[in-house]
């Protein structure tokens, strides 16, 4: 059932809208410097690429999603649904780019030469704008549902995703 959203409410989702936009660039940066990484002989053949680079994917995947959300919820499409979609999408960015930090580091031993580990080093520190970004959408997630809100959502959406233990 969709719900109307005040004027405060509208103002604190459209700066969560700003912050994801930086947000979405930062992960254009840092998907095409993985395209780099691949494309470079010294790096191309690396145990992990592959990972690293669907990892990174699965990072701009969680933009998209939090900014498609956010549109909608604009929309009389904002609802209880919407709300946990929104959670669900900003996981699944925090936690792909925990696995983007662990799957560079991995192809980053495998990798010699100059060229290699300057891209290396400007995918690290893309990857550290990336983490404050989120740090940035976190607080502005917390501003818009209320910091205790947010933490029911995130909570439940942990337990919709964690096998109950077996029998």
């Amino acid at each position: 059932m969709a719900q109307k959203m005040s004027e405060e409410e509208q103002q604190r989702l459209m700066e969560w809208w700003n912050a994801t936009e930086k947000g979405s660039i930062v992960v254009k940066q840092l998907v095409s410097l993985i395209t780099e990484l691949r494309l470079n002989p010294e790096s191309s053949r690396a145990d992990g690429m592959i990972l690293l680079y669907r990892a990174a994917s699965e990072v701009s995947y969680g933009y998209a999603g939090m900014r498609g959300c956010i549109r909608r919820a604009f929309s009389n499409e904002y609802s209880e649904f919407l709300r946990n979609n929104i959670v669900r999408c900003g996981s699944f960015a925090r936690r792909f780019s925990v696995d983007t930090k662990v799957l560079l580091e991995r192809v980053a031993k495998q990798t010699n030469g100059e060229s290699t580990l300057v891209i290396v080093d400007r995918i690290r520190e893309t990857l550290r704008e990336n983490d404050s970004i989120l740090t940035e959408i976190e607080k502005k997630a917390n501003a818009f549902f209320g910091k205790e809100n947010f933490q029911v959502l995130q909570s439940n959406f942990k337990q919709s995703i964690t096998l109950p233990p077996s029998e």
